[in-house]
């Protein structure tokens, strides 16, 4: 329940990345429908986002948004109109490597999205803490904020990876970004490493 509860106080955090981009043009990979940025909705804790109200304001009332259905492997055999489900992306053209700790897992049909200084990835199912009930599911969210630093929000395997103030690179024109840091306090496994590579 601690993870949880940490998990809540990073929603605004996230939100403030995903609305800074959300409905701008976007370089690789297609538009997240609803304008939701390609990005979190709010931090994820076992395969729920956090966030409250704010997580289901930004994504449409937590209707369930679907920027693109993909295999069972991502979705979790989700469509995005199950409770809780706040964004569903699976579909895009972009892959994501990560790396937590000991744990890897590569992600596929992911989308990129910038505009101006500030750029973003999302794979996978985001969902709303306290309303999303079904099967668990892993997701990635990375921004860069106009600042030049880089957060990773990364529900893997039932836990919370949250990085704040990561080193961030972008490379081929926008098409490629690197991240890396340590999880915050906040994350259900603190001060893990935690490495992305995106490739939109």
């Amino acid at each position: 329940m601690v993870g949880r509860t940490r998990a809540t106080a990073i929603a605004p955090l996230i939100l403030a990345g995903l609305l800074a981009v959300s409905g701008c043009g976007n370089s690789g990979g297609s538009a997240a429908a609803g304008g939701s940025a390609g990005s979190s909705a709010g931090a994820a804790s076992g395969g729920q986002a956090s966030g409250g109200a704010s997580a289901s304001t930004a994504a449409g009332s937590g209707s369930g948004r679907v920027a693109g259905l993909g295999p069972a492997s991502c979705t979790g055999g989700l469509d995005g109109s199950e409770a809780g489900v706040v964004l569903i992306v699976c579909n895009g053209t972009a892959r994501v490597h990560v790396t937590a700790g000991s744990l890897t897992k590569e992600f596929t049909g992911g989308q990129c999205k910038q505009a101006g200084d500030v750029w973003s990835a999302t794979d996978g199912v985001i969902t709303q803490f306290g309303t999303y009930q079904g099967p668990p599911v892993d997701s990635v969210s990375v921004n860069k904020n106009s600042s030049g630093g880089g957060t990773i929000q990364l529900n893997l395997g039932g836990k919370l990876y949250f990085v704040d103030g990561g080193s961030f690179s972008l490379s081929d024109g926008g098409q490629a970004a690197h991240l890396h840091g340590k999880t915050t306090s906040l994350s259900d496994v603190p001060h893990t490493p935690v490495t992305v590579d995106v490739s939109c």
